[in-house]
């Protein structure tokens, strides 16, 4: 069992205990700690003077209200693009294995992407301030702000404004429209501004003595990467062929093109400040192979190193014009199978590789290819010698700019989905064992990280906060926007009676409720089996 999972079970068992003493508790009550359902509230009357003063200020509130129903608008359609997105993906995620239950809990220290320190001062800014934003809005609204406080169930889940309910239903449209979205748009405009401050941070604070060389980011299981004892996250500075000579690798592309064939090659690199030396098999290295593929059903095994590849006839001879084309990196494997049809025949040539050893002997297989998208299919998945690469430069690429390589708009759409899965992955706003690659301009190396990190997890929960709330679902602020809108999108085409346009609005706002959180539910399903 996991032990976030340990731990979240035991403080449940506590939570019990816990709720029937403040239910039963006079003093609790008193002192405003109250229960609710399976909740536990703590009312107070903290902030309310600020937001009585702030909200004096009318007519830019009334401005911020339009702006906030724009702003939710966007996020509403594109959360349920993304929605619509995930379960189309559905089957591709299905075969892949679950994050664990763990992983859709918000919870700093339960949740194993959310470091607790960051997590909860990140976690407890968002909250207030979609909070403090729902409260300024009611008092610009006249209507009154009874509570703030917290809620509590098993772990703090919140902070809470509660208006004058009998205000809140007697008040125009408008009112509760600017209510509800307040919330959602200042979450989104702290994160905008706090991803400004990390893009700025990234892009002029930190340079690096190795921006363009090739830099160890994954290592496989069972590999010659994982034999080798190269540590992730090294800087390769050069390779040398057997026959003695050096090939300086400045680049990604330096590193891949220098590997001529599979065989053993002398690495030198950097890991934080020392420099080695290590005999290292490096070609394509066949991590994967599917099941009932090509490959597959002639025996060719996970683990084994690709050698070279000949397009043949019937005969198992080379084709006219084609010759034997030794494999070096997985990039020259890439670029063969790019250049084949299905049903071509192949002559693969391998060696096994097991415990740090390349076999001696060639083993080879004619194999015919099969189809994916109308290119020729082997069915293996491969990488250069179980080593996963990137660059300095390009880790705060991925790490500040969503759009990075991405050209059409389709690319670009999902490069905002995968931006903001980029936590999962370890960036924050680059995953923390890649900071010795860095060197800060502006503050010591210890501190500039500490303040990245901060403020990038106000940016990530921020936005998440908000983009969730924007679900045109009950009780997400989006579904309560979601059925004000539609009822003045009614009302302007003719729908005029009262009763009957709010009857047809609870009914439309309730199914487009279920299909949302089914959706929602699916999805998070599919990520934690």
């Amino acid at each position: 069992m996991e032990p976030q999972l340990l731990a979240l079970i035991i403080l449940a068992i506590l939570y019990v205990p816990t709720f029937i003493f403040v239910k039963r508790s006079k003093w609790c009550k008193e002192h405003g700690l109250v229960t609710s359902s399976v909740l536990i509230m703590l009312k107070t009357r903290w902030g309310i003077d600020l937001m009585t003063r702030l909200g004096k200020h009318k007519r830019f509130w009334r401005v911020c209200g339009v702006v906030s129903w724009i702003v939710t608008a966007i996020l509403m359609i594109g959360m349920v693009s993304i929605l619509v997105i995930d379960m189309l993906i559905i089957p591709k995620m299905s075969s892949t294995a679950g994050l664990g239950v763990t992983y859709v809990l918000a919870i700093p220290g339960i949740n194993p992407v959310l470091p607790i320190v960051y997590g909860w001062i990140g976690l407890i800014i968002a909250m207030v301030v979609h909070e403090v934003a729902h409260g300024i809005q009611t008092k610009a609204n006249d209507m009154d702000v009874e509570n703030t406080g917290i809620i509590h169930c098993i772990v703090p889940l919140g902070a809470f404004v509660e208006p004058n309910n009998d205000q809140v239903q007697k008040c125009s449209r408008r009112a509760r429209m600017d209510l509800y979205a307040a919330g959602i748009t200042t979450n989104f405009f702290v994160a905008m501004i706090t991803f400004i401050l990390v893009f700025c941070g990234m892009t002029s604070g930190i340079s690096s003595d190795y921006g363009d060389n090739p830099a160890v980011f994954g290592i496989a299981d069972s590999s010659p990467a994982f034999d080798s004892g190269i540590p992730n996250t090294s800087i390769i500075l050069s390779i040398t062929d057997n026959t003695g000579v050096i090939y300086e690798t400045n680049s990604l592309s330096d590193f891949f093109d220098n590997i001529t064939h599979c065989g053993t090659y002398s690495v030198t690199y950097n890991y934080k400040g020392t420099i080695e030396t290590k005999d290292v098999v490096l070609g394509t290295f066949i991590y994967k192979v599917m099941a009932g593929s090509p490959a597959d059903q002639k025996h060719i095994e996970d683990g084994s190193m690709l050698y070279s590849i000949t397009k043949i006839d019937s005969d198992r001879n080379p084709l006219d014009g084609e010759k034997e084309v030794i494999i070096g990196s997985h990039l020259d494997f890439s670029k063969f199978m790019n250049n084949t049809e299905p049903g071509d025949n192949i002559l693969v040539k391998w060696y096994e590789y097991d415990d740090g050893v390349l076999g001696t002997e060639l083993k080879e297989s004619g194999i015919t290819l099969g189809d994916k998208n109308d290119v020729g299919y082997l069915g293996i998945t491969t990488n250069t010698a179980g080593f996963g690469f990137t660059t300095p430069n390009n880790t705060i690429a991925k790490g500040i700019n969503p759009f990075n390589g991405r050209d059409t708009v389709d690319q670009k759409l999902y490069g905002l989905l995968s931006f903001v899965g980029n936590a999962f992955g370890g960036y924050s706003p680059v995953p923390e064992a890649t900071h010795w690659w860095y060197d800060s301009n502006i503050l010591p190396d210890d501190v500039f990280w500490v303040v990245m990190s901060l403020i990038f997890w106000i940016f990530w929960l921020n936005l998440v906060l908000g983009i969730t709330n924007a679900l045109p679902a009950v009780p997400f602020d989006g579904g309560f926007l979601f059925m004000g809108g539609l009822s003045f999108i009614l009302e302007k085409f003719g729908m005029k009676d009262d009763e009957k346009r709010e009857s047809l609005v609870e009914r439309i706002g309730t199914a487009v409720t279920y299909v949302t959180l089914a959706m929602v539910v699916l999805v998070i399903l599919v990520m934690v089996i």
